[in-house]
């Protein structure tokens, strides 16, 4: 009498350990048995297929196999006959798609879409590192700097040898070393990959700064207005007398939440502020820059832009349709511009979504 006739047991299930040790012999078998019949063959799906099912049927009719590795067996038959649908499928079908997209993550675009990406150039609107403060334009933290640097080795591995890569950052003082630490990460993970590309130097431009304050008659970057703020806000705590100007009020509104530990961006974005640059104005303004960036005679395959956290956030919302929270250091949306200029896919945080560039008609209040 056999074990398992003395001790039944009625799992259906085989151990983990013996399920890959009999799907390592049963492949041994059918590659030996193969490369007898046809030594320089190799052995296909629909010949794995066979086996599986062969050693499936024999098991079945076997009293002494326990049934659990009888049920073992006939899933291994089934992943096998899977494979070998997907092998005879055409190039193309849902089949074959399905043998590469076996996380959500692989995502297999169709042929008619990937031929239309082919002309597209990648933007990143990468967010500054961690800060020395907002109180004023400071600039990057140690942390920060190591931050943009690890930032720029990750991007180089995406450059094409004989690209061109462009560098851009909005005039402040943190999103300036951002670019300078991205261009020499890139440049060091480019030397390291053996990667020859043309870079161009980091270079300020306006239409990637933050959004502006209009603050007592001139417009600033919110951190470069903190000083003017909280030198008048001051004069009339200690006055106690007069109203206080509307930028002010709007300011305090701001900058409270901001010491509060809560987002201000979000006070931005959504509700009506009389004296910050509006949100879609913002979004307007950086597409702006990014269609004059690729339309110049030397037009880069890619194009990475060091700037603010409120914007990049702005330009997400603006296309996904609602506001899908503050970026960390580092983080980046990305972008594939068409060749058209006219047309793009904003993706951020796993999310892609085409849009229509909002530059090529203008309502009037943008005039």
């Amino acid at each position: 009498m056999s074990d398992f006739e003395r001790f039944p047991s009625d799992r259906d299930e085989a151990p983990g350990y013996l399920s890959r040790y009999n799907e390592r012999r049963r492949e041994q078998a059918v590659q030996s048995a193969a490369a007898l019949a046809d030594p320089a063959g190799p052995v296909s799906a629909n010949e794995r297929s066979r086996a599986a099912h062969s050693s499936a049927a024999a098991a079945q009719t076997d009293s002494s196999v326990a049934p659990y590795v009888r049920t073992a067996l006939a899933k291994a038959a089934e992943r096998a006959l899977r494979e070998a649908t997907v092998e005879d499928a055409p190039p193309g079908t849902n089949a074959a798609y399905a043998a590469v997209t076996v996380t959500p993550r692989e995502i297999v675009p169709p042929p008619a879409f990937r031929s239309r990406l082919a002309g597209t150039v990648d933007v990143r609107l990468i967010r500054h590192g961690e800060t020395q403060g907002y109180s004023s334009d400071g600039g990057l933290t140690p942390l920060g700097r190591w931050q943009a640097h690890r930032k720029g080795q990750d991007l180089a591995r995406g450059i094409a040898a004989g690209s061109r890569v462009k560098f851009v950052h909005a005039p402040t003082a943190r999103a300036g070393e951002t670019a300078n630490a991205l261009f020499e990460g890139v440049q060091q993970a480019m030397a390291r990959y053996g990667i020859d590309a043309t870079l161009d130097e980091p270079a300020a431009d306006p239409w990637f700064r933050n959004f502006q304050v209009w603050c007592d008659g001139v417009a600033q970057d919110p951190t470069q207005a903190f000083n003017r703020y909280a030198s008048v806000l001051e004069g009339y705590e200690r006055s106690k007398t007069g109203d206080r100007p509307g930028w002010i009020v709007e300011m305090d509104r701001f900058w409270s939440t901001q010491a509060a530990g809560g987002d201000p961006i979000t006070i931005w974005l959504s509700q009506p502020l009389q004296y910050f640059e509006p949100a879609a104005l913002v979004v307007r303004r950086f597409w702006t820059g990014i269609t004059a960036a690729l339309a110049g005679p030397e037009k880069p395959d890619r194009l990475f832009v060091a700037t603010h956290s409120g914007p990049i956030r702005a330009v997400a919302a603006a296309a996904v349709g609602h506001d899908p929270g503050e970026p960390y250091n580092i983080e980046d949306v990305r972008i594939r511009v068409y060749a058209d200029l006219q047309h793009a896919i904003v993706t951020y945080r796993g999310r892609g979504v085409e849009i229509e560039i909002p530059t090529t008609t203008v309502p009037p209040w943008c005039a």
